[in-house]
């Protein structure tokens, strides 16, 4: 069957060092966009006081990889349970100013009207940051309920984007939703970060650590191979299936190139004590 994707996997004693090998396994370097002038990494800080936040090793990693590309910039957006700020400050990412990074809260960011595919958004506000020539990076981390039969991962991520504080309003449409963003503000690289994998709902803190991290251009490509290695059929989760129908990537495993093999071996072994969901 003919390979369309990629992703590289890495399993390491640090998030850094995983992260390091696995950049460097990818099989196609990474493209800018031409005259771009800001990396914008997109981070998964849901709250400093729940398990599922993005290493701040991994993050501080691609800043210092890509400082001489252009102004690097480290966003999130508030939620009702914290500001970004504090985000930034409880969860120590507070260092990366002072080594020139700027920490951006997209819900106190100017915006702009943006036109949308129209799954849900014909036109919205959206920070205007995210506008013109961007090397966009959703470093996120994956998180898995099985008795509600939600995921989270690098295109879930993308739904912090929204700059309201209270996105739940947008719950009951979210496929439709992530769809619309992953269509417009397409990842140039998405990094999952599996330091700490949730298991469950994050206030009970169920999480297997595994010093591992995935990589790889087509975000509906890393998803699936990581939804699969913890027995989800990535077509049973809407979105990724609807993106994949209409050509937005790869969700297919046996089309699904995987460099990192020997990683690979080492990552399934630390799995397999975890659940496998229940499929309503």
């Amino acid at each position: 069957m003919e390979q369309t994707s990629e992703v590289s996997v890495a399993v390491r004693r640090s998030p850094q060092e995983a992260l390091s090998v696995a950049l460097s396994k990818l099989g196609t370097p990474l493209l800018f966009p031409q005259n771009f002038k800001r990396v914008l990494i997109k981070t998964s800080l849901y709250s400093p006081n729940l398990p599922g936040n993005t290493s701040l090793e991994i993050v501080r990693f691609l800043c210092h990889m890509l400082a001489s590309t252009g102004q690097m910039i480290v966003a999130e957006s508030d939620n009702p349970l914290r500001s970004a700020e504090t985000a930034f400050s409880e969860c120590g990412y507070r260092v990366l100013e002072k080594e020139g990074v700027q920490l951006l809260n997209l819900s106190a960011s100017p915006t702009v009207n943006v036109k949308l595919p129209g799954h849900l958004f014909q036109e919205r506000s959206m920070p205007a940051v995210l506008s013109g020539p961007v090397f966009l990076v959703s470093a996120a981390t994956l998180k898995v309920d099985l008795d509600s039969h939600s995921v989270g991962g690098g295109i879930k991520n993308l739904f912090g984007l929204i700059p309201e504080k209270d996105k739940s309003v947008f719950h009951e449409r979210l496929d439709d939703c992530l769809l619309d963003l992953v269509s417009v503000y397409r990842p140039n690289i998405t990094i999952m970060d599996l330091s700490e994998i949730v298991t469950g709902p994050r206030d009970a803190a169920a999480v297997l650590r595994v010093g591992g991290v995935v990589v790889g251009t087509d975000p509906f490509a890393v998803d699936a191979y990581c939804l699969n290695l913890l027995g989800i059929d990535p077509l049973t989760i809407p979105y990724l299936r609807r993106g994949h129908e209409i050509g937005l990537g790869e969700i297919i495993i046996d089309r699904i190139r995987v460099r990192g093999t020997e990683h690979q071996k080492r990552l399934i072994a630390d799995l397999s004590g975890v659940q496998r969901p229940r499929r309503k």
